[in-house]
């Protein structure tokens, strides 16, 4: 915190502060707005932290806590499947 006259001011801005709205998400996770609404109602995405003139928004924390869940598999199951991927394609491990 740097000090001018009294007046205190944040020496940076909190990354992990910031917001992130829902378009950016589908972006990142190249899906639409109705697969991120099911994936909120199916709990794999948490609920926004709050809205902004009726856009859904998440702090960048909590969507990188998310991302990481993701990419490491946390939500991986045997209903889970890529599009075009049928049952009988998987090979057991």
């Amino acid at each position: 915190m740097s000090s001018t006259d009294g007046v205190t001011a944040p020496a940076a801005l909190n990354p992990d502060q910031s917001i992130i709205y829902g378009t950016q998400i589908d972006r990142d996770l190249s899906i639409t707005d109705r697969g991120r609404r099911k994936l909120i109602v199916r709990g794999v995405l948490p609920a926004p932290d709050g809205y902004f003139s009726g856009r859904a928004f998440w702090t960048a924390a909590r969507y990188a806590a998310f991302k990481a869940d993701l990419l490491a598999g946390r939500f991986a199951g045997p209903g889970n499947r890529r599009p075009g991927e049928r049952a009988r394609d998987k090979v057991a491990a």
